[in-house]
């Protein structure tokens, strides 16, 4: 990761929600499992990271929501 990236990455962090940190980390882990040799869990720990990446943006999605569309008011 570039030092711009991570920079950028703790600005995301401090001003939207800190679980952006948690899907950041989620998208390294897919992204190192793809670059490891296939075997026959990597397929399955890709889609297990993949559900739970899909569930935190569900949630974080599930929040902005609740909270109104914009600029109602």
């Amino acid at each position: 990761m570039s030092a711009d990236s991570a920079a950028w990455r703790e600005h995301v962090d401090a001003v939207l929600d800190p679980r952006f940190e948690q899907a950041f980390a989620i998208l390294d882990a897919v992204q190192a499992e793809r670059q490891r040799p296939a075997d026959a869990q990597r397929a399955a720990r890709i889609l297990q990271l993949r559900r739970e990446l899909a569930a935190l943006l569900l949630e974080v999605d599930g929040q902005r929501f609740r909270s109104g569309p914009r600029g109602a008011g």
